[in-house]
């Protein structure tokens, strides 16, 4: 029986001003709800796996084409609930009565429903050695190719250390979290990154991602690459950006 508007509502609480619902709720209505995953098609069969119930639209393809009835309740996944929430937001502002993002995404889903306790640590090192085949090292900078980041994107975190008004002007990886460059480095000193998380730094053209990207290596980060060409090499390839 599906799942009317109000039931959804009800059940989405609105932390920092996100509409999240949980992974034990959405696993008991999953009957009831259209349940949709935002990530990369080759995420779904990454270490974190898929549901078999949620039909895969990718967070660029989602927001440039919906094709979704605004009328129907809406939940939308995706890794850690990040890209999820961005469109849940999106889509909100654009007419859709009723969407909602997981909390947590399918990090969550993994411990809370599959009792995976031991999946964040089998994602990081199936990450760090998938990213550390791909790095290069051009004049002492571990690179990886934007080719290789576009056809990975879901498998790092992507940190675009540019300015906020270059995003404006030159567009943004969708994937991407952005956070200056002075702020990034002061808050990797403080003590506010996972070192081992894998990590991709972009900017427009590379030369500030490489030298954020020798600075991390300074201070012990171990999985950490800067894209080649940055923003430039991006839209060079037509790759889309917001």
């Amino acid at each position: 029986m599906p799942l009317d508007a109000a039931a959804l509502k009800s059940a989405i609480h609105h932390d920092n001003g996100d509409p999240d619902v949980s992974a034990a709720w959405v696993a008991e209505n999953l009957d009831k709800i259209r349940l949709v995953d935002v990530r990369e098609p080759h995420e779904l069969t990454g270490p974190l796996g898929r549901i078999e119930e949620a039909e895969n639209i990718p967070l660029l393809q989602l927001l440039s084409d919906p094709m979704l009835d605004a009328t129907v309740p809406l939940v939308l996944i995706c890794r850690s609930g990040r890209r999820s929430t961005m469109a849940a937001l999106t889509l909100s502002s654009r007419g859709y009565e009723t969407v909602a993002s997981v909390e947590g995404g399918m990090l969550a889903w993994n411990t809370q429903i599959w009792d995976k306790h031991d999946i964040h640590a089998h994602e990081k090192n199936a990450n760090a050695e998938n990213l550390g085949q791909a790095t290069y090292h051009t004049n002492g900078v571990a690179e990886v190719s934007a080719e290789w980041v576009h056809g990975n994107l879901g498998r790092f975190q992507l940190i675009d250390v540019r300015e906020p008004h270059e995003l404006q002007s030159n567009g943004a990886v969708a994937q991407a979290v952005n956070i200056p460059m002075q702020r990034f480095i002061q808050g990797a000193a403080g003590g506010e990154f996972d070192r081992d998380q894998p990590m991709v730094i972009l900017c427009q053209s590379g030369g500030r991602s490489g030298r954020v990207t020798q600075a991390l290596v300074g201070a012990g980060f171990s999985n950490v690459a800067s894209m080649e060409g940055g923003m430039f090499g991006w839209r060079a390839r037509g790759y889309a950006t917001l």
